[in-house]
């Protein structure tokens, strides 16, 4: 845990704002000191909102709201503008990494009561050493948020069927209402706990499947009635983002059941404004895909296969081999009967990394972060009987070896960039992923450093992201890109030190109005800034009227 905590602060101090989290921190503070849910309802406020409490004591200067198209604007203004962005940053991660040390201490008990001390320990080092988790464990997002919603809820079902009662049925009611405001994939837990408990009641003789049918009524009941109060009572049980304002869309007819599902719950106001507003959004920013990026290849509607690829090469090979290590042990051991714990695990996993390789939103391995809490869990249940053995001990601890030692040296980098030897390692991820796989507008604060350390004094700068080139004292000039900052474009482009966020040189996202930085990407970089992409460029020959190159001693310098 000491070890976590250092790791979770380097990333803390080594990484600028990411993209999502400049909306996240000015929102959830709209949402938590005002309830005022306008800014950003596209996305569920818990996360925003328990990342917001670390500013809870400190003054901070909030601008008038924009809501709708002006969010972004205004979120740069609060974060960048009118406080101290280091410190608002700094103070909105500390919730997260609290969060990030719960979620360890949570696989630690499960692994434990369900297999043993050596399983927890297990689970405990997988866990620390997991760079997925330290990339997202210290943002301000709601990745990690829910992944420790998801798994809470899941944990407390478990502990419902080794004993059903009201406790339990309503801790999982509770927990799966945190669920589904920290993150809507949240309901993704009513199939998996759904599919779970039938398999539990299958195996039971008849009689006990009678009794077993009626506690499963009640938890449903539960569920029932506690996930509609914790989402009302994180939104201040008012149906309107904010007196007299609005911001719901009717769900268009393309949505089908799903959308007149959403309609006849705003009808009904059956929950809040926002709430739904959130869910439409979601339904049909899926339905309609976004730009994602694979093995070069570029899709608006994704592939199948993006999730699976981006496992194998964002973890570790450590993580990789123990996890084939560990389903060889379980299986031998038949561990997988329909009511163990190690069911429970795998079912989740499958079924979530399903439900992700299915979708149309692929743009960051984030999205499967909630099945690694599972295939952890999966993985620690094995260490008992490998370490009962001196074989077993010997790859136990060649597959730690192979986890921890490349996370460790990975830190300095950071995390989010990890990439595994199979992609070549930091320095060729990009050509099989991008986006927040690796550029989530994280890296301007090493891009300084490199300057420092080159003596490079100004430079050209095309960026994708939220932050301030400027509070970092780097002095540029703006290429086009995608950025919020005042831009200051140079009379030509490409001249002198040039630096390329790698989204936008490989085309992720279309800037000026077609593939700008298409003339770059056929040259080799010469040098590497964090994920930064740096060439050195001489300036371009001056030309005469007729289009000869001039003789730069014929007139007079000009400034």
């Amino acid at each position: 845990m000491l070890v976590l905590a250092l790791e979770l602060g380097l990333g803390v101090a080594g990484d600028g704002v990411t993209v999502d989290e400049l909306l996240y921190i000015a929102s959830g503070y709209r949402h938590l000191t005002a309830f005022d849910f306008r800014p950003n309802p596209s996305t569920p406020p818990l996360a925003k909102m328990l990342g917001a409490a670390g500013l809870l004591g400190m003054p901070v200067n909030v601008p008038e709201v924009a809501p709708g198209p002006g969010e972004w604007s205004w979120a740069f203004r609060f974060v960048q503008q009118d406080n101290d962005p280091g410190t608002l940053i700094r103070r909105a991660r500390l919730v997260p990494c609290l969060l990030t040390a719960l979620l360890v201490l949570l696989l630690w008990a499960w692994a434990r009561d369900a297999c043993g001390e050596t399983a927890g320990l297990a689970a405990v080092a997988l866990a620390v050493f997991h760079p997925s988790i330290l990339a997202h464990g210290h943002l301000l997002a709601t990745d990690l948020t829910g992944t420790l919603a998801l798994a809470a809820a899941s944990w407390a079902f478990w502990r419902w069927l080794r004993r059903p009662g009201s406790r339990w049925a309503i801790a999982v009611g509770l927990l799966l209402g945190l669920a589904v405001t920290a993150r809507l994939t949240g309901w993704l837990a009513v199939p998996i706990l759904g599919l779970l408990a039938t398999l539990h009641a299958a195996a039971l003789p008849k009689g006990d499947r009678r009794r077993f049918v009626r506690s499963a009524a009640g938890l449903a009941a539960a569920a029932i009635v506690a996930v509609p109060v914790v989402i009302w009572s994180i939104h201040g049980f008012r149906y309107a983002p904010w007196p007299g304002a609005t911001v719901a869309q009717a769900p268009g007819p393309w949505l089908g059941w799903s959308g007149r599902a959403i309609r006849s719950l705003q009808a009904h106001r059956a929950l809040p404004e926002a709430y739904l507003e959130g869910a439409r959004y979601q339904l049909e920013h899926n339905l309609v895909g976004h730009p994602a990026y694979l093995l070069g290849r570029r899709s608006n509607t994704g592939w199948r296969s993006y999730y699976l690829v981006a496992f194998g090469v964002k973890n570790t090979l450590g993580f990789l081999a123990g996890l084939v290590l560990a389903l060889v042990v379980l299986v031998r051991r038949r561990a997988f009967a329909p009511s163990s714990a190690a069911t429970h695990w795998a079912i989740a996993a499958v079924l979530l990394f399903a439900a992700a390789s299915l979708g149309r939103i692929q743009i960051g391995e984030r999205y499967i972060l909630p099945v690694y809490p599972y295939l952890i869990l999966l993985m620690a249940a094995a260490a008992p009987s490998l370490m009962s053995r001196r074989g077993g001990r010997l790859a136990a601890g060649a597959v730690l070896a192979m986890h921890a030692v490349p996370s460790l040296l990975a830190a300095p980098g950071g995390y989010l960039s990890y990439f595994n030897v199979l992609a070549g390692g930091r320095e060729g991820g990009h050509r099989v992923l991008v986006d927040s796989n690796l550029d989530w507008g994280q890296d301007l604060p090493r891009l300084a450093g490199w300057m420092r350390r080159r003596g490079v004094g100004r430079l050209q700068l095309g960026y994708h992201g939220s932050d301030d080139p400027r509070r970092f004292g780097i002095d540029c000039q703006d290429l086009p890109g995608l950025n919020l900052y005042q831009a200051r474009p140079p009379r030509r482009p490409f001249t002198g030190t040039v630096a390329v966020s790698p989204n936008l040189l490989l085309g992720l996202f279309a800037v000026s109005g077609g593939d700008f930085y298409a003339e770059l990407r056929k040259r080799p970089p010469d040098d590497r800034a964090g994920v930064f992409f740096i060439y050195r460029l001489p300036a371009p020959v001056p030309r005469t009227a007729s289009g000869s190159p001039r003789d730069p001693s014929s007139s007079p310098a000009r400034p």
